[in-house]
């Protein structure tokens, strides 16, 4: 008995087709809601009883992500949404599993695969029907292959094959932000599936929503690929401007002027320099690379370096400022999140900062960001850093680094800078002489006003 792709496409266009996304946080929660918003039935399913009775109760924590409140209020309006927090036997009516859940990996990049796999038995241990799984979240290649197919396979012939599974791996493609947008206007989708039928389903399944199409590829493992090797490549591009932001020091030249007169030659396109990269995905998937490269013998040792160059950019802007180390007592960390106006602390470099900052010996390390509760950092951080955004005393801070460009940084007053040591690595106070002040930006030198 073999996948029967027709039973799909007769659901979809009699428009009985019934989706359940697995995995309701930030990338998961957006998804659910496209797919409402296109009139289909969607069922949620996550594991967290508060989430799931917020959801259902038109509550969400995610009230920076535009458009997701309001589909959220008229899915549940329409009867298009209802989220569980056990699979029972209305999440296992679906006919299609969107699986989105967090992939956990150690320091060398070896995945986690325990909870994912789990879930998928789960699931298809318990199926009486035939079901596509679509899984979102990001894996390394050959990991739907290798791991999740066989546990489809199985399950399949358990129930003597009634039950004929598909797989696909269609990774998300968004910024946090404008994950809505990204998945409907910005970009084509990119589907790869174990069999040609499973893509095929998938694809007529996302067409509906996606403005600018769908791409299949071979298949699954040629999908991860394509969304592991753009990561690995932007992570090795913000290297090359990291590298150069410390040669220009070298050279006494200034690294914007550089970057943007290079980049007016259409060949050109170097990257801003900065703090480092962090986030749940650059930082994440060259590690992936590298895991599976050198478990056979192949060292990517372009992947190696520039991981090792973001991270230590944060060893720079040390290094940089214990030149001053004789008048710094005081440091006030401006940003705990990765990226500004992301409320996301996960590979932050201020994580890495602090490791190297007892170097420079101060009295006192605070951290502010406009996103976080001083209680919120103090818990992320297991210390007594954190300080309340709009409570710090500036004139207690010697020593400003600045590692967030949230907006609220660089719509700052600029008396509260003055006489002080700041280390801007975000570029954020570039054109602004601030008096009585020395201001180090990376690939800049040092400006004394």
């Amino acid at each position: 008995m073999s996948f029967d792709k027709n039973y799909f496409i007769n659901k979809l266009e009699e428009n009985e087709l019934k989706i359940c996304v697995v995995g309701l946080g930030k990338m998961g929660l957006p998804i659910a809601m496209v797919f409402s918003n296109s009139d289909y039935e969607v069922i949620g399913y996550d594991i967290s009883k508060q989430l799931v009775e917020d959801l259902n109760d038109d509550k969400t924590n995610l009230n920076a992500e535009p458009y997701v409140q309001e589909r959220l209020t008229n899915s549940i309006k329409n009867g298009n949404f209802k989220a569980y927090n056990e699979i029972n036997e209305r999440v296992l009516e679906a006919d299609v599993f969107v699986i989105i859940i967090p992939i956990l990996n150690n320091e060398q990049g070896e995945q986690n695969l325990k909870i994912l796999l789990d879930l998928y038995e789960q699931i298809s241990s318990k199926l009486n029907r035939n079901a596509l799984f679509i899984q979102e979240s990001t894996l390394a290649p050959k990991t739907c292959k290798n791991q999740i197919w066989p546990v489809l396979v199985q399950n399949s012939k358990k129930s003597n094959e009634k039950n004929q599974f598909g797989l696909v791996f269609a990774p998300e493609r968004t910024f946090s932000g404008r994950v809505i947008e990204d998945i409907e206007d910005n970009y084509p989708k990119i589907i790869g599936g174990i069999k040609k039928e499973h893509a095929y389903v998938a694809k007529q399944i996302y067409e509906k929503f996606i403005k600018k199409g769908v791409i299949v590829v071979s298949d699954t493992t040629t999908a991860e690929a394509i969304k592991t090797f753009k990561g690995a490549y932007r992570d090795i591009n913000i290297a090359i401007a990291n590298q150069m932001a410390e040669m220009a020091d070298n050279y006494d030249v200034d690294i914007l002027e550089v970057i943007e007169v290079a980049n007016t030659e259409p060949f050109s396109n170097i990257h801003t320099p900065g703090m480092g990269v962090g986030g749940h995905c650059i930082p994440v998937y060259p590690k992936f690379l590298i895991h599976d490269s050198n478990k056979i013998g192949f060292d990517p040792t372009l992947m190696s370096e520039s991981r090792q160059i973001n991270d230590n950019m944060v060893r720079y802007c040390v290094d940089q400022l214990s030149k001053y180390q004789s008048k710094i007592k005081n440091i006030l960390i401006l940003g705990l999140a990765y990226r500004g106006g992301v409320k996301e602390y996960r590979n932050s470099p201020t994580l890495n900062l602090l490791n190297h900052i007892k170097k420079l010996n101060p009295n006192e390390i605070k951290i502010i960001d406009p996103l976080y509760t001083k209680d919120e950092i103090n818990s992320i951080l297991e210390s007594d850093i954190g300080y309340d955004y709009d409570k710090i005393e500036y004139s207690t801070y010697d020593t400003i680094i600045v590692v967030t460009d949230h907006s609220e940084f660089k719509e700052m007053e600029i008396s509260l800078l003055e006489g002080k040591i700041i280390y801007d690595g975000r570029y954020i106070f570039k054109d602004l002489p601030i008096n009585n002040s020395t201001v180090i930006q990376p690939g800049r030198g040092t400006q004394s006003y």
